[in-house]
């Protein structure tokens, strides 16, 4: 070395510093490549999971319509059913696209697929027809214990496929730790390398080389302190600028990632927010409304009672019933809302008959309650799902009749123009605060006042907003608390003729 010139040097120098960047960023690659290798696999194994628990809820709607069909014999449970019975063919197809090229969860998903089909087969509607012409017979402890046996089964096997993905993904997840634990010692150690060997050489390098290094040098300490926004002027001599600009690319990689980190943190923890919040009300909804129907279900069993007192019993489990069947409808939104939205059978259709429907349907077992319907006397054709708005403007009158106070009054206002067709639902209840109506429709959402004072799953408006928008409408609130709440719907109209 002594006998180099102090071109010779700087060309050592430069070298050396250059082997060494290229080691961090050779480095850099290695582990960049693991981890989009592992985050390849990690989004299969997530896209498996999603899929299996689909057909875990699936499996799921299946018991329970089917129970709550043999428990009530109510006709909502068998479309229920149905319905699940129609998307579980679309859910397997997925899972077991995705667990193709996994002969032992591939093996799984074609068992769970025959054991849903069995179960729907063999089993579910063999005990519909039972159900049809005797109850008790489809209420037999033989019936129940071989429905909780192929249930079991069924989850068993896809718990199965869902235990091995979180081990895989375990295994990945330290693999990938352990990646990027390495490249960090050898880019550290890299580093502390090259930094050591510019401050070597230093007093032999001229000073438009050794400053940029010294201001290197004291940006690596901030970085290594946390501080990536730090940045060099990366003039220099030759390699030196190079080593300058790459290592502002390292900061602004580190930065980035940094970012990124955090915004998933942040998801995250909103997401577990959500769940936390989910389970919660789920509870809290349920508890009542589940109670109500064992405890009088029960009596019923046990004592005698004259045929009155019987029928009030039984009208308290129907109303407790439909409830819950409304949570498990509101739950069934959510998850179309979750997963990109409803699917509509357009038509077109009398609002105004529709109107009328739902104002009977809601206030014809509602006597604490009075409406006024003010409706036109000619047909407001549209063309939309006509289930799908009698859920809306059903949504808004049961909101209605909740929040008003016993004797209030609810007014059901439908106008025509050339452009469309405007519906309202007014009352005379507490009112929404204004710092509560930007968030009204948000999913999950409910003011403080209505959510310590009356019970409700916060899913209604926001499933009411995504119907009436996928329909080219609108769908807005005007309030004043104390003093009641309005709302209104908008729609296309059309000029076809309902057919009769």
């Amino acid at each position: 070395m002594k006998k180099l010139s102090l071109v010779g040097r700087v060309v050592v120098l430069a070298s050396t510093v250059a082997m060494v960047v290229v080691l961090v960023v050779a480095t850099a690659l290695v582990a960049i490549l693991s981890l989009r290798r592992a985050e390849a696999r990690e989004s299969r194994a997530k896209d498996v999971t999603a899929a299996t628990l689909r057909v875990e809820n699936i499996a799921f709607d299946l018991q329970s319509s089917l129970r709550g069909y043999v428990l009530s014999g109510d006709q909502h449970f068998i479309t229920l059913f149905n319905d699940a019975q129609t998307t579980m063919p679309v859910a397997l197809g997925r899972l077991t696209t995705l667990v193709a090229d996994d002969q032992e969860q591939l093996r799984r998903a074609r068992a769970t697929d025959g054991l849903l089909r069995a179960y729907v087969a063999d089993y579910a509607q063999p005990v519909i027809k039972i159900r049809r012409l005797s109850p008790y017979a489809a209420l037999s402890p033989a019936s129940l214990d071989e429905d909780r046996r192929r249930a079991n089964e069924i989850r068993g096997t896809l718990g199965t496929i869902l235990a091995v993905e979180q081990q895989r993904s375990v295994a990945r997840s330290k693999h990938s730790r352990e990646v990027a634990r390495a490249a960090v010692i050898v880019g550290s150690v890299a580093l502390a390398l090259s930094a050591g060997l510019v401050l070597l050489f230093g007093a032999w390098v001229a000073r438009g080389v050794a400053a940029p290094v010294r201001r290197a040098s004291s940006a690596a300490a901030q970085v290594a302190a946390g501080d990536f926004d730090v940045r060099l002027d990366e003039s220099g001599a030759g390699e030196v600028g190079e080593l300058l600009s790459a290592f502002n690319s390292m900061t602004r990689a580190l930065e980035l990632g940094r970012r990124e980190l955090l915004e998933q943190n942040e998801r995250l923890r909103e997401s577990e927010q959500h769940k936390r919040d989910l389970i919660s009300m789920v509870s809290h909804e349920i508890r009542t409304p589940l109670a109500s129907v064992v405890g009088f279900t029960s009596l019923l069993l046990e004592r005698e009672f004259p045929p009155d007192e019987q029928r009030r019993y039984l009208e308290i489990v129907d109303q407790q019933a439909r409830r819950l069947a409304s949570l498990a409808g509101d739950f069934l939104d959510v998850q179309l809302l979750e997963g990109g939205g409803f699917s509509f059978d357009y038509a077109p259709f009398d609002l105004v008959e529709l109107a009328n429907e739902q104002a009977r349907l809601f206030f014809s077992h509602s006597s604490a309650h009075t409406i006024d319907v003010d409706l036109p006397s000619d047909p407001v054709v549209v063309n939309a799902d006509r289930d799908r708005i009698a859920q809306v403007i059903g949504n808004l009158l049961s909101n209605a009749i909740k929040y008003s106070p016993s004797g209030g009054n609810v007014r059901l206002l439908l106008t025509a123009n050339d452009g469309g067709a405007e519906l309202s639902v007014e009352d005379e209840g507490m009112g929404i605060p204004a710092a509560d109506r930007a968030r009204i429709f948000e999913k999950f959402f409910r003011g403080a006042d209505a959510a310590s004072a009356i019970g409700g799953t916060g899913l209604g408006l926001a499933v009411a907003r995504e119907i009436v928008m996928s329909h080219g409408g609108g769908i807005e609130v005007d309030s004043e608390p104390g003093r009641g709440s309005r709302f209104t719907v908008r729609l296309p109209r059309v000029s076809t003729p309902v057919s009769a």
